[in-house]
């Protein structure tokens, strides 16, 4: 039998998932965040080495049954990071070989069945990444709007702003979005709002109005009809297409049928308007890329990818069944987890 291991590293959660060629979930743990550019080298080191502990003790499998390991991490952004990472994976003494890549990469194996195409992320930050069939890889920097990314849930909040200050000064439109953003900060009026938020006051931080859950209520209002909320919309999926276009095209994809996975926050919720854009975007260069959206947990990616280098590629049956088992347990923990926190509140004097 051969047994993987995918590790999922972010800002707010570590996935670790054991599993055989079959897609059988031998074993799974969560822990916290990894990303070693917000909890240092140490804090990264200790949530996977507990992570793949747990995952791996729940199998019944040990570090020398592993035949392949995939650590889909974030804050891997440049070589330099690898050759800082990979020390933290060869300290936990796998027996197969190991790989250390950015956490997009894994993303874009999950949401496809085939072992190539181009995924886009949108959250809290943005990226576009890609493996062609020759196992090549490229992507965008992911650094924010300074180093060329654009779009993301963060910057539709931060376009939220801008549309009511200027619905506000006269230099724009009205907006629905002055109504829809005062309520979501509880602001009693467009001038309440924008005080607060220019000098940093409870209730409209700077963080605040980068904060990507106002991005649903652009898109609420977009849906409504507003058009400074649609034009948000189409230039956020107008630059997230083209970051999708430039991976294609250095990847030397254009030609090519691929898939474009849409993966983040941005995409968890029912509208296509950003879709929409993004298709068009992406077309002009590479006219037979389709669209599909993260239907599963990032780290099936890692261990699809694990199962590759342990010379056991996956098909799209064992894709379904370890996407199935992951949701399922996860499903499942995040019950448990409520369970417990009622319990304790019940438990307060």
């Amino acid at each position: 039998m051969t047994i993987v291991v995918g590790v999922d590293g972010g800002g707010t959660k570590t996935h670790v998932a054991v599993a055989n060629e079959a897609g059988d979930l031998l074993g799974f743990s969560a822990n916290g965040a990894s990303n070693w550019e917000m909890v240092g080298l140490v804090g990264a080191a200790t949530a996977i080495t507990r992570a793949v502990q747990t995952a791996l003790g729940e199998s019944g499998a040990v570090a020398d049954d592993v035949d392949a390991a995939v650590f889909g991490l974030a804050g891997v952004d440049w070589p330099s990071d690898e050759e800082r990472l990979m020390p933290l994976v060869t300290r936990l003494r796998l027996r197969g070989p190991s790989a250390v890549t950015n956490d997009s990469l894994i993303a874009l194996r999950a949401g496809t069945a085939r072992s190539w195409g181009v995924v886009i992320i949108s959250g809290t930050g943005a990226v576009a990444a890609g493996r062609n069939k020759a196992g090549e890889t490229f992507r965008t920097l992911g650094l924010g709007w300074e180093f060329g990314d654009w779009g993301s849930a963060s910057d539709i909040a931060q376009e939220a702003l801008r549309g009511v200050a200027n619905a506000y000064t006269g230099r724009g439109p009205e907006t629905t979005l002055t109504a829809a953003m005062c309520a979501y900060v509880g602001a009693e009026s467009a001038a309440d709002l924008l005080e607060r938020a220019s000098r940093g006051a409870p209730g409209l931080s700077h963080d605040d109005y980068e904060d990507p859950r106002v991005a649903p209520l652009v898109i609420r209002e977009a849906e409504r009809g507003d058009a400074v909320a649609r034009d948000i919309l189409d230039r956020a999926g107008a630059s997230l297409g083209e970051s999708a276009a430039l991976v294609a095209r250095r990847l030397s994809m254009e030609s090519e049928p691929f898939h474009v996975v849409l993966a983040g926050g941005l995409f968890r919720n029912e509208s296509r308007l950003v879709d929409e854009a993004i298709e068009v975007a992406v077309r002009r260069v590479a006219h037979r890329a389709s669209l599909v959206r993260l239907d599963t947990a990032p780290v099936v990616g890692a261990v699809l990818t694990a199962l590759e280098k342990a010379g056991a590629p996956p098909d799209s049956e064992v894709r379904s069944r370890l996407s199935r088992a992951v949701r399922e347990r996860l499903v499942a923990d995040a019950a448990g987890d409520g369970a417990r926190a009622r319990a304790a509140g019940r438990s307060q004097p």
